[in-house]
């Protein structure tokens, strides 16, 4: 029963309503006894009860209720005049019924108490013939038949029997009730308010949150201002908190209905389908949990429809006859993710790429570039279907448009896994709530935006012991992290507020992680950025942490990707709120959703991991990754010359340089227009040295043992990389060389 507490408390909390109102239905009929709809009500708050007790296999209850239903059954029928030996007898069930209640709340089972006799006494007042005047009045039309469709009491359990003929029946009292447990009932204790009144109360907690922001931002040094300022700021944190809870609510009420679905899809299409729920106590906002049912459903019947074979086919791919569909919830990123996955035939991503070209969506040398993940996005353009003949079934991604419109609408995003002859997966993450979260206030180029603070995970310094963190990676810039290196997105120059970034030497890094991918934001940061002494004030001057109350955005501003809404500080000034998943999608940081470039964590074994390059040659070297040091751009003007060596400017110091073309006695190729040069800096056993190449292709782990036998100058052996055989540089000749 433990297991079924939750749903127990609310049957408790609406019988007790419903004993309530039978109370003064009673009252009304015993003043009006000819009121049919008075004598139906009472009759369906009865057959409520029972059916709500065989449900839950309270077999007393059932058994009293059955007995009350059959006599009001008959009241209503017009078989039975209302008189004081029948309403008595119906108030000592109600009594009864109250008391069975007060037992389950405070003990769980339905007491010690036997109320056969009172069954008796209901049964036989049913049996009763009708009084000789009987009352003015016309029974139910259409009446429903006596016994309607319930959930009955076991056959197991006991159930009240028909009185013995002659046997007297007088109503009695009920037996005594034992008291319940000190303290408020459930009834007592739960009170039910309309969804708009309680979305009108979070509305005002958000304007009182925005005075209180307002109220913080006042500089005063009167010690009684302060003291109120605090009191309101420590209530307005709880009310807030309190007023999200009451709009909270699992997900396993949205969760619900879906076997039934699943099971009557599968049956039409004859198909065998496993289904399979988890994660039912995540908690989301009510309003989203109503606002994501219709998606739900089309991706549910997408999957079952679409996705998973049927018996014969699967059989023939070597799969069980049954196809697994699943629906998960969990919290992920201060977000809900909701999945729902197959192991269905997957997508043909060839079709839906030639579908895109053939509908003009992007032209064939682009779709040829792009990976699936990004193909797999044309899915939801509107009116995209792959499915070859136009039937009363149509392919996979039909209506998948306007499940995007319903998620976007509430702040939510969506994204499609699929792999042919496995299965599909689809996630759909949403907020929490709309109304109130937690955020980190930035600044850029003297603009200010908002990142939900569940997606910050730290903030760095662009500097640090006079140096600066940011290196470069085939012209895009990163930043290594304990052992991994992160994407950097400068937002100044991002966003256009700059032509040139004012943050590589100076600023603050806002880490981020989002879904998969990690990356960093670059914002601004004081001059003080990265000196002894200033470092953690300056990471406050750059951000600041602040409650926002989320407002709705205009279309205009949605339609970019990049913001998913707006909130009001407490100097009143309007601020954006950046929409995390869109900038790292319009940036184009998908390095950390490759599996081969993925984040290497302090003390993981880099023995077997390469950096490819290429050379101006056009020659695919690689570096042992432990070697490496750092990546960095320079200009052919930064290259100075002393003697025979060639120098770059690094910290306090120079950094000997040498061509990775020059060290394989190859001849360079043209030196790229911009007169750009990028160096792979090594650490060498008398310090660090660099080696000049092309560009940066991958990080990616060796595939086969270093080969020594396939050495040549200025390389050590070849090794598999990526499927190709690539040169390994022999960096004890690269250090000699220089």
């Amino acid at each position: 029963m433990s297991d079924n507490r939750e749903f127990i408390d609310e049957f408790l909390v609406e019988s007790t309503e419903n004993l309530d109102q039978l109370d003064k239905d009673l009252l009304a009929l015993e003043a009006t006894p000819g009121d049919p709809q008075r004598l139906a009500s009472i009759f369906r708050t009865v057959h409520t009860i029972k059916g709500n007790s065989g449900f839950f296999g309270f077999s007393k209850l059932g058994a009293l209720a059955h007995s009350g239903e059959h006599l009001l059954g008959r009241l209503r029928d017009g078989k039975l005049s209302l008189d004081d030996r029948i309403t008595g007898t119906l108030y000592s069930m109600v009594d009864a019924v109250r008391a069975i209640l007060q037992s389950i709340e405070a003990t769980g089972t339905e007491g010690e108490q036997d109320f056969r006799e009172l069954s008796h006494q209901l049964a036989s007042a049913a049996e009763a013939p009708p009084a000789a005047e009987p009352l003015d009045r016309a029974p139910l039309s259409p009446a429903p038949p006596e016994h309607e469709p319930a959930v009955e009491p076991k056959p197991s359990q006991p159930v009240a029997a028909a009185p013995v003929a002659g046997e007297t029946s007088q109503p009695t009292p009920p037996e005594t009730v034992q008291p319940a447990a000190a303290g408020p009932s459930l009834a007592d204790a739960t009170v039910r308010v309309d969804v708009d009144l309680l979305a009108s109360i979070l509305d005002l907690v958000g304007e009182l949150v925005l005075a209180r922001n307002e109220l913080r931002s006042v500089e005063t040094e009167d010690p009684a201002v302060l003291g109120v300022s605090q009191r309101i700021n420590t209530v307005t944190n709880a009310l807030q908190e309190a007023a999200v809870k009451t709009r909270m609510q699992p997900v396993e009420h949205l969760f619900s209905r879906f076997p039934r679905t699943v099971r009557d899809l599968a049956k039409a299409c004859g198909k065998e389908v496993v289904f399979t729920i988890d994660g039912g106590d995540t908690e989301l906002d009510r309003t989203l949990i109503e606002s994501m049912r219709d998606p739900l459903t089309h991706l549910i019947r997408n999957a079952v429809d679409h996705g998973v074979e049927d018996p014969a086919a699967r059989e023939a791919a070597g799969k069980p006859r049954s196809g697994r569909l699943s629906l998960r919830a969990f919290n992920e990123s201060g977000r809900v993710t909701i999945e729902v996955a197959d192991d269905g035939a997957g997508i043909a991503v060839d079709r839906v790429r030639e579908k895109a070209i053939a509908r003009g969506l992007v032209a064939a040398a682009d779709a040829d570039a792009l990976p699936d993940s990004e193909i797999l996005q044309y899915i939801f353009e509107p009116g995209f279907s792959t499915a070859r003949e136009v039937t009363s079934v149509s392919g996979r991604g039909v209506g998948m448009d306007v499940v995007r419109t319903n998620i976007e609408a509430i702040g939510g995003t969506i994204d499609i896994q699929s792999q042919p002859g496995l299965g599909t997966n689809v996630r759909v993450h949403v907020p929490l709530t709309l109304a109130i979260m937690p955020a980190l206030v930035i600044h850029s180029a003297g603009e200010r935006f908002a990142i939900p603070q569940a997606a910050v995970q730290e903030l760095v310094p662009v500097r640090r012991g006079g140096r600066s963190l940011v290196e470069g990676l085939a012209d895009a810039p990163v930043m290594r992290v304990r052992g991994r290196l992160v994407p950097l997105v400068f937002l100044d120059t991002f966003l256009g507020l700059r032509p040139e970034t004012a943050c590589r030497e100076r600023g603050t890094v806002v880490l981020v992680r989002v879904d998969d991918r990690e990356f960093g934001i670059v914002v601004d940061g004081s001059s003080r950025a990265g000196q002894a002494g200033h470092g953690c004030r300056d990471l406050l001057e750059s951000a600041s942490l602040t409650t926002i109350v989320i407002k709705p955005i205009g279309s205009a501003l949605a339609g970019l990707g990049l913001y998913s809404g707006a909130t009001v500080l407490g100097d009143g000034g309007v601020v954006l709120i950046l929409d995390l998943r869109g900038v790292s999608r319009l940036a184009d940081v998908q390095a950390t959703d490759r599996e081969d470039v993925c984040p290497v964590e302090a003390g993981e074994n880099l023995a077997d991991r390469y950096l490819v390059c290429q050379t101006r040659a056009g020659r695919r070297v690689a570096l042992p990754l432990e070697k490496i040091v750092r990546l960095e751009k320079y200009r052919a003007a930064d290259v100075q010359t002393a003697g025979a060596r060639r120098l770059v400017r690094r910290d306090d110091g120079f950094t000997p340089l040498t061509d990775a073309d020059t060290l394989l006695a190859a001849t360079s190729g043209d030196a790229p227009a911009d007169g750009s040069l990028s160096v792979v800096v090594i650490r060498g056993s008398e310090g660090d040295l660099g080696i000049a190449v092309d560009g940066i292709v991958d990080v990616v782990a060796a595939e086969s043992p270093l080969q020594p036998a396939l050495a040549a100058t200025g390389v050590s052996g070849t090794v598999a990389l990526g499927g190709l055989a690539t040169e390994v540089l022999d960096l004890t000749a690269a250090a000699a060389a220089i």
